[in-house]
């Protein structure tokens, strides 16, 4: 049986038009993929009537159960900037918990170099979980539980891995290492203290990082996730790409599955998403077109051009090993700092290997040499003004002019 993920347009963020596409999305997912027996419908299809049996949560949770929303909460923006979560498609799902009597949480782990209680002022969680009386959980100050992955130690925030059920709710958008931050990525979040910037040290090149997500995910693997793609960002993301409007809400029970067909429709090449095959492979999730069903009420295919992913985006992953072990000093990502620095001295708090330093009267100052292009710095940086830059051979590999 294909694994469902569902599409629900929704043209803004209103609370009555996100409400109705969060209903609309749960409806046409119809409960935790364990109980599943709906037959296969067309790309385009009608969408359940909110509102029905189907369209509640009752299938996921019972009266008492904590349920934990995990939004996307990377830095201290405005909503209008796209770079988190937006509140409302949060607030929608909490009411829906709370319908069928759910106790529902709101947590994560920002980086550690950023004050978490100006995030949550900044993106509007403070004001609207306070007007919904739901409690705001600092992943970096609860306890956590510590696993080992062949000998590196890492830790999960025990109320993640102690709710009934984890609802995962991302922000679409690319990203400088990964390619695609979504539902997978997400996770990451999960992680609290400064081990998150650390582990980018343990695992320095995209493709070992991205066997580390995978591995995370497989941990933590959240029972439903709703994707916030009616803004999402192109470009060079997280934090620093293009805004565009795609008017639609996304969901899953599998959020390898939907990040597959976000890369589908979007037309981002699934070899650019390494955890996508390393999860499946892992028979975590489905990231096989033909293994996923489309449902909802979104016309496709979308008519815009492929999604640009950042420039850094694979190029590692691409270039055969023997080649960057042989050529390690000549290939490289790097950052450089632009003239909108305002000397906040975020990046130089979240690089791992602390490649970084503050120059006094100047600004961030690179230790070459030291930096291993894990873009933390790029991540963090809330004035866009920290770019990634490729070595020549880098340069020669994505024009295609070195071997693959």
């Amino acid at each position: 049986m294909r694994t469902k993920v569902a599409l629900a347009a929704c043209p803004d963020y209103s609370p009555a038009n996100v409400q109705a596409a969060v209903e609309t999305l749960v409806a046409n997912l119809g409960g935790p993929a364990r109980n599943a027996t709906h037959p296969p419908a067309s790309p385009v299809a009608k969408p359940l009537r909110a509102g029905s049996v189907a369209g509640g949560l009752a299938a996921w949770v019972r009266p008492g159960q904590t349920v934990l929303l995990k939004p996307n909460l990377l830095s201290a923006r405005t909503p209008e900037q796209a770079v988190t979560t937006h509140p409302e498609v949060v607030r929608a799902l909490i009411r829906m918990v709370k319908a069928v009597g759910g106790v529902p949480i709101v947590a994560d782990s920002a980086c550690s170099a950023i004050q978490i209680e100006r995030v949550w002022e900044k993106t509007g969680f403070k004001a609207m979980c306070g007007e919904e009386s739901v409690p705001l959980v600092n992943l970096e100050k609860s306890s956590s539980v510590q696993f080992n992955r062949a000998g590196v130690v890492y830790s999960v925030a025990k109320p993640v891995l102690e709710a009934a059920l984890v609802i995962n709710m991302p922000k679409l958008k690319t990203h400088m290492l990964t390619a695609l931050t979504n539902a997978v990525k997400n996770i990451y979040g999960t992680l609290p203290g400064f081990q998150k910037t650390m582990l980018h040290k343990q695992y320095p090149t995209p493709l070992q990082f991205c066997a580390f997500l995978a591995a995370l995910y497989a941990r933590v693997k959240p029972g439903l996730t709703i994707s916030d793609a009616v803004v999402a960002m192109e470009g060079n993301g997280p934090s620093a790409g293009e805004l565009v409007p795609l008017g639609f809400l996304a969901g899953s029970t599998d959020g390898v599955a939907l990040d597959a067909a976000m890369c589908r429709i979007l037309k981002i090449p699934l070899n650019k998403v390494s955890y996508l095959g390393l999860l499946q492979r892992a028979g975590v999730g489905t990231a096989d077109w033909s293994q996923i069903e489309l449902v909802g009420n979104v016309p496709l295919p979308l008519q815009r051009p492929p999604f640009r992913v950042p420039v850094t985006a694979g190029l590692l992953n691409r270039i055969p090993i023997w080649l960057v072990q042989l050529l390690a000093p000549y290939v490289w990502i790097r950052p450089s700092f632009t003239a909108r620095c305002v000397k906040c001295g975020l990046c130089v708090k979240a690089c791992p290997v602390t490649a970084l330093h503050m120059a006094e009267g100047s600004g961030p100052v690179l230790t070459p040499s030291v930096c291993i292009g894990c873009c933390c710095c790029h991540e963090v940086c809330s004035q866009r003004a920290v770019d990634m830059t490729q070595s020549f051979l880098l340069n020669l590999r994505k024009r295609g002019k070195l071997p693959s």
